[in-house]
């Protein structure tokens, strides 16, 4: 099979590794307009490079994944569709929700396959809380924290950067996309962009904060999960999950510490699990999409929701008050 990566940056060199290293491809096809930038991959087996974009579709690839600046997702994906050829672009899907609706249009009225990019999805321990929820009961709220330090790179909002990982997530577990969002936004280390954002996200009966931010002297990437039967904890980069079942609940306690002594922390449980490299997975998973073993997990039209709830958290943190989401 032949793998089209268009885009050498930061995330598109991880794609050229992960496809490059995988069995089923033959090839991999890397197309950017910087010279140096496919200097940077052009030793990597397997890989063929080009300048042009046209000359790299010229080499009639099986599939393709966009891994250029979110600006140019839009123009790129648009053009992959037109030739017909399965594609998977990075998160988010488009810049705003008018080229992404456009877009998810143009792939089902042509039947290309069109996947998106949000790797979270395909994190190990993700898919293992999602096999395991019914253990906590009815889901009523969830906290998302993805703290990073201060970059170099201009990598947009932490909207638009990395609380979109933890929307997609949440609407992954509990099934459903959220209607309202209440947020703000601050420049703090990043004269360039917007590089901290709270939200609350407003669901059928659930309630989901997320918060993500680029100035702390941390990397911290975590989610809990609460439900009437107990709750879960994730660390999304070591992919640990443990889940805490509340059995005692229903006994009653004359003091506060016979419940710590007997309720404490509940049973633990830490399902079973192959930690695995997300960005591996979700190759695996395209490239089974793109020969017809597999459903896409994530199709265009779900990546359009992520899209909405980012945009309405940015209108929120503008206008003060709960927006809407919709796509």
């Amino acid at each position: 099979m032949k793998v089209l990566i268009v885009g050498s940056g930061s995330m598109g060199r991880n794609h050229v590794r992960v496809y490059s290293e995988n069995r089923r491809v033959d090839e991999v096809i890397v197309a950017d307009n910087s010279s140096d930038s496919l200097e940077l991959v052009r030793k990597t087996q397997k890989t063929t490079t080009f300048t042009e974009l046209d000359e790299a579709l010229e080499q009639k690839p099986d599939c393709v994944v966009v891994a250029v600046p979110t600006k140019l997702h839009y123009e790129i994906s648009s053009k992959i569709v037109d030739a017909k050829i399965p594609v998977m672009v990075e998160k988010p899907i488009t810049e705003n929700l008018e080229d992404g609706r456009k877009l998810v249009e143009k792939a089902e009225k042509s039947k290309i396959l069109l996947l998106a990019g949000h790797i979270e999805r395909f994190n190990p321990a993700v898919q293992a809380l999602k096999r395991n929820l019914h253990l906590i009961g009815e889901l009523f709220y969830a906290s998302a924290h993805r703290f990073g330090v201060p970059t170099q790179r201009d990598v947009g909002s932490s909207f638009v950067d990395q609380a979109v990982h933890d929307i997609d997530v949440i609407s992954f577990l509990y099934g459903k996309h959220p209607k309202e969002v209440s947020a703000i936004e601050r420049k703090i280390a990043d004269l360039k962009s917007i590089d901290l954002c709270s939200a609350i996200f407003e669901f059928d009966g659930f309630t989901a904060t997320v918060e993500a931010n680029r100035v702390t002297p941390i990397k911290n990437r975590d989610l809990i999960v609460l439900g009437t039967k107990g709750a879960a904890k994730l660390d999304y980069i070591t992919q640990d999950l443990t889940i805490f079942m509340s059995d005692n609940l229903d006994t009653k306690f004359s003091t506060f510490d016979e419940i710590v002594l007997r309720v404490g922390r509940g049973t633990e449980v830490k399902p079973y699990f192959v930690k695995e490299e997300p960005l591996r997975v979700e190759a695996n998973h395209f490239l089974d999409c793109v020969e017809g073993k597999a459903v896409p997990m994530i199709s265009g039209r779900d990546a359009l929701y992520a899209v909405a709830a980012v945009q309405a958290g940015q209108q929120s943190a503008k206008s003060g008050k709960k927006e809407k989401i919709s796509i």
